[in-house]
């Protein structure tokens, strides 16, 4: 039933994930930033369509208790994404 939730949760996870590996193993940053905000991005867009979900089923109620959550989780996910691949970056850049 919240299997969009937990297919965006993986996502999510896996953009700081393969982040975190591009600070680990700079040489391929470029590569492993492109995937960690393509990971980030479809995290989002799963979870608009777990909202299209809750509207088409009528359940507005559920939407009003969880938008704001849901708000606060993209933005958290996109402000660290974004700071983890800065650093990717730097790093990178740092060690050519």
């Amino acid at each position: 039933m919240y299997i969009l939730n937990i297919i965006s949760l993986i996502l999510g996870i896996g953009a700081w994930g393969v982040a975190a590996a591009a600070i680990s193993k700079p040489a391929k940053s470029h590569i492993t930033t492109v995937l960690s905000f393509a990971l980030c991005t479809i995290s989002i867009v799963v979870e608009l369509f777990e909202i299209s979900r809750r509207a088409n089923l009528g359940d507005y109620a559920a939407i009003e208790d969880t938008i704001r959550a849901v708000i606060i989780a993209s933005i958290v996910l996109v402000v660290v994404t974004i700071i983890l691949n800065i650093v990717a970056i730097v790093k990178s850049k740092k060690n050519v």
